[in-house]
């Protein structure tokens, strides 16, 4: 187990240790993380598939539940039933024990479903009448009861069962019958109060079957007894139970048996399997593992909860399991699968969501369990593997808002990969020992019952003495996750040196995220760990250190489910080009890896391929060079690369672009070429801003042509139709000129391509920081064309291949003239320093502007002198209001040119 300490300072290490690691994890192509995450998604989609299949029929039946039913606290159940497969028959009775809970009671309402038939009913012993309509079985009982009285009731009824709950299946040509009732499938074959808040104290099931089949269910085989052409089995247990949880696995089963030893000692528990015999030698290896992983739970989370009666595996016809008490049903026999269902036993079946609402409280801890038992068994390094493969960055709540939608309450993504992720974030925000011992606080207080979020909250919050209704609110009810952004300088401060840190949250659909983030800081002489309160859209903070330093990161163990764009440091464009794919290769495969083979994309000079998007299923096509990494690009890897050329497709890869910083890489001198038809979404913002095109209100389109507008370039001809591309005016100004216009497929000339050259270059590069966008796919583009153009952008705008020595720009050199410095903080809230320099004496005037390009702030307009200076903005605009959270763009103009910046405000 190890420890997460919250406001901890780790041992220095050796910076060229550190530094030599960083350097080789760019070095190594990244791993597929879809390896790992398809095949533990692939037994969760199984599972949800299964359960979430079987809800709609029941969700109005929670909803209309009988009220009297309030009145009553069941304790007791014992089914007798005959079943016949032949037939598709089941013959049973069912006594229900009851203590009256209300002021009195004359009738017991039980849920049965009109599938079955009810044949008599007798209360106290006696004959009782009955009305069975609805659903609901209301019997008469024979006198009214007072609260606090024993109530017995029985049903004898008959019927054909089957359907989403109960299945007369075979396997291998032999009889296979199943059950499985969650949420609400019990009523449809047994008479009973259908609730998760009413456990029943204890439960006997006697099932008699044709002779040669084998009946398992939960506690302990009380007895097995032959009828000669029949036999009857008698299972019983003693612990509470919900009904949704009483099954039935039936089938010529091979059966065999392991041992679990207590905790405290003692006689072992056994453990029992009934496989399909086919299946004997096939589930032996990772069905030995079982009785460890009860023993790495139990040691975390206390005795594994049924320990007086037994622990073990029914197959069954399902994909993936369902983890009935005592005896879980597999559909599978993977140890994850294994690990998730034996952790239900814990949260789930020992400690059951009061409502379905709540199903994280069951479903995020068995997920997250796979996780934590991996981490026992293999180490800190497999966890970090898993909870990454677990990343979910949808929208959606955890708490089910409508359970009569079927998939919402079985939602792999929400109630099984995200709540693992809140399990994961509540143990990081606590720290092993308050996480620990909350649950075992949790389970005290909610052994054998049940519970909703906010009663694990209270119990977290009075062990840790921590306020949590933040976290909980965001992350339950909450539909969305942080998005930080940070910057930081180095310097003294006082008699020390410190690190001064702005920690910005630039999410737009969601409110401040209240969290503890860890923050890392590699100096000349260690590494300093961190931790940091966040609760607000933009915070400052001062760490002190020692030692020059290297580099600062944010959540360095990703324990938070955000995603982080860091600074681009140092860049030293060194690398030459990236080239990045954005294609579905599993569709466009052929057609772009022969771009790939003949770079097209990149003009016909050399690059390193970066794919935006995940390892396709069946590999690279033919042709693909290995890709450097997947998904967004680090800032640490993108200053590596003097220019970045993007082949968008069709908008799945804007989650990583939108998540690169590629507003720091253009003002650090950065080169980027986008191809993609939808540009009005990839440029929306900052960097639609830093264009200077005024997009088309009535795109997107389907061009005509692609005519070059700029010597040098050709007209691009078309492979195939270019459709749903985003068009712009083609009047551009200033420093953006036009690249490509449409002349005949619209009504007026429209912009297809442009280019932006910064008339001043940028921090780090005097002729850098160029954006060119040229619409359309790229791959539809007739290639030889393409690539003469694209090796002309490349080598006359882009400078390709860059091979000069990158120098900082930190004051106004002769040939660069006058400019604009790096504002601080940023991002910022509500003020910042904008400091300049100037070349020449003269008038100045620095003005901020929206993404739009409208002026909002006059900052500055006067007559300077040479030198530097500085400017502060408020976040006010010009009517004296304040402006919402955006990136905005400072300019500074003098008679010699102008000078441009983003700015990020957040509130």
């Amino acid at each position: 187990m190890f420890q997460h300490r919250p406001r901890r300072i780790l041992p220095l290490l050796s910076a060229a240790l550190v530094l030599a690691a960083a350097g080789s994890a760019f070095a190594a192509p990244t791993p597929a993380p879809t390896e790992l995450q398809i095949r533990l998604n692939a037994h969760r989609q199984a599972e949800a598939s299964a359960k979430a299949r079987l809800v709609a029929a029941s969700l109005d039946a929670e909803k209309a539940r009988a009220p009297v039913q309030d009145f009553y606290d069941v304790h007791h159940y014992d089914l007798d039933l005959d079943l016949s497969p032949s037939t598709f028959t089941l013959t049973g009775t069912v006594t229900v024990g009851a203590e009256v809970v209300g002021a009195t009671l004359s009738t017991m309402a039980l849920d049965l479903d009109d599938n079955m038939t009810v044949s008599a009913a007798t209360s106290g012993g006696l004959p009782a009448t009955f009305v069975h309509a609805g659903g609901t079985l209301n019997v008469t009982l024979d006198r009214t009861y007072a609260q606090g009285e024993a109530v017995s009731v029985g049903v004898s009824y008959a019927g054909d069962p089957s359907g989403d709950y109960f299945g007369w299946d075979s396997f291998d040509s032999q009889p296979m019958i199943w059950t499985l009732s969650e949420p609400f499938g019990a009523r449809e074959w047994w008479p009973c109060k259908d609730l998760n808040t009413d456990k029943a104290d204890s439960v006997d099931i006697r099932v008699t079957v044709p002779d040669g089949l084998i009946v398992a269910s939960n506690g302990l085989l009380e007895s097995e007894v032959d009828n000669g052409a029949t036999r009857t089995f008698h299972w019983a247990t003693r612990y509470p139970i919900a009904t949704y949880l009483v099954s039935l696995a039936i089938h010529p089963y091979i059966h065999f048996s392991d041992a679990y030893t207590p905790l405290a000692g003692g006689d072992p528990m056994p453990l029992e399997f009934y496989v399909f015999p086919s299946h004997y030698g096939a589930v032996q290896t990772n069905y030995a593992l079982t009785k460890d992983m009860i023993g790495v739970f139990a040691q975390a989370y206390g005795e594994y909860p049924f320990v007086d009666e037994k622990y073990g595996h029914a197959e069954f016809n399902w994909g993936g399991g369902m983890e009935h008490q005592t005896l879980t049903s597999l559909g599978g026999w993977s140890p994850d699968l294994i690990s998730h269902e034996l952790a239900h036993q814990w949260w789930g079946d020992m400690v059951t969501c009061a409502d379905f609402h709540h199903i994280w409280l069951n479903e995020g801890f068995a997920t997250w369990s796979e996780a934590y038992w991996v981490e026992q068994a293999y180490g800190e390094g497999i966890y970090r593997d898993y909870m990454e493969a677990a990343a979910f960055y949808g929208t959606g709540t955890i708490y089910v808002e409508d359970t009569s939608d079927v998939w919402g309450i079985f939602d792999w993504n929400l109630s099984y990969n995200k709540s693992s992720w809140v399990v994961h974030m509540l143990r990081g925000v606590l720290g092993d020992d308050d996480f620990f011992a909350s649950l075992a606080a949790y389970r005290a207080a909610h052994e054998f019952g049940t519970a909703v979020t906010e009663d694990l909250r209270d119990i977290c919050e009075a062990v840790s003495g921590r306020d949590l209704d933040a976290f909980f609110e965001q992350w339950i009810y909450g539909a969305y996750y942080p998005q930080y952004v940070y910057n930081w300088t180095a310097g003294p401060v006082g008699d020390y040196s410190a690190v001064d840190l702005t920690i910005g949250q630039v999410q737009t659909n969601a409110g401040v995220f209240t969290m503890p983030i860890d923050v890392r800081v590699l100096t000349s002489t260690g590494t300093y760990d961190f931790t940091v309160e966040n609760d607000a859209a933009s915070r400052n903070y001062i760490l002190p250190v020692d030692g020059d330093v290297l580099a600062v990161t944010l959540d360095p163990d990703d324990w938070i489910l955000c995603t982080i764009e860091a600074p681009l440091e140092n860049p030293t464009f060194t690398g030459g080009m990236l080239l990045v794919n954005g294609y579905d290769l599993e569709v466009y495969g052929d057609q772009v890896a022969a771009a790939f083979a003949d770079s097209v994309f990149s003009g016909g000079l050399p690059f390193t391929f970066w794919d935006a998007r995940d390892e396709p299923a069946g590999g690279y096509p033919a042709g693909m060079p290995a890709p450097a990494g997947h998904g967004p690009i680090p800032a640490g890897v993108l200053g590596l690369f003097s220019s970045v050329v993007w082949t968008g497709a069709d908008a799945v890869d804007l989650a990583a672009w939108d998540q690169t910083r590629f507003a720091d890489y253009l003002t650090a001198g950065g080169n980027l070429l986008l191809l993609a038809p939808g540009g009005r979404s990839y440029l929306d913002g900052p960097l639609d801003g830093y264009l200077g095109v005024s997009w088309d209100q009535y795109g997107p389109f389907a061009l005509g042509d692609c005519r070059a507008a700029l010597p040098g370039l050709v007209d691009l001809p078309f492979a195939f139709p270019q459709s749903g591309v985003d068009g712009f005016a083609p009047g551009v100004t200033g420093d953006t000129v036009l690249l490509f216009a449409d002349e005949t497929g619209v009504a007026a000339p429209l912009g297809v391509g442009a280019l932006v050259r910064p008339p001043l270059g940028a921090s780090f590069r005097p002729r850098g920081g160029r954006l060119a966008y040229v619409g359309g796919s790229a791959a539809a583009y007739q290639p030889d064309a393409l690539k003469q153009d694209l090796a002309f952008l490349l080598a006359n705008e882009f400078d390709e291949p860059y091979t000069h020595a990158v120098t900082a720009v930190s004051g106004p050199p002769a040939a660069a003239g006058s400019r604009l410095l790096p504002n601080h903080p940023n991002p910022f809230n509500p003020r910042t320093v904008v400091p300049f320099a100037i070349a020449d004496p003269g008038r100045v005037e620095i003005a901020v502007f929206d993404a739009a390009g409208r002026r909002v702030r006059t900052l500055l307009a006067d007559s300077l002198p040479a030198g530097p200076g500085s400017v502060v903005w408020d976040g006010v605009g010009d009517a004296g209001r304040p402006l919402a959270s955006g990136t905005y763009f400072v300019r500074l103009s003098t008679a010699q040119g102008a000078s441009v910046r983003p700015m990020t405000l957040v509130r």
